[in-house]
């Protein structure tokens, strides 16, 4: 499902995919990496063009993880 940005609302809980552009401030909850480790460019918020290590609580990742 495909939602505009304009219609999301706090709480609400994404799915976002590698490569896709999310303008909003985000709790990271789950990644396909195992240790839930996610790298971030934020260069449209603060200019920075390096990629940032962004990493999910183990026990939230953990919960998405487990089948």
């Amino acid at each position: 499902m495909s939602k505009a940005w304009k219609d999301v609302h706090v709480g609400e809980v994404l799915k976002v995919n590698s490569e896709e552009f999310v303008p909003a401030d985000m709790v990271l909850l789950h990644t396909s990496d195992s240790k839930g480790v996610a790298y971030v460019e934020t260069k449209n918020l603060d200019g920075e063009t390096n990629l940032k290590i962004k990493q999910a609580n183990k026990d939230i990742h953990a919960f998405f993880s487990s089948p």
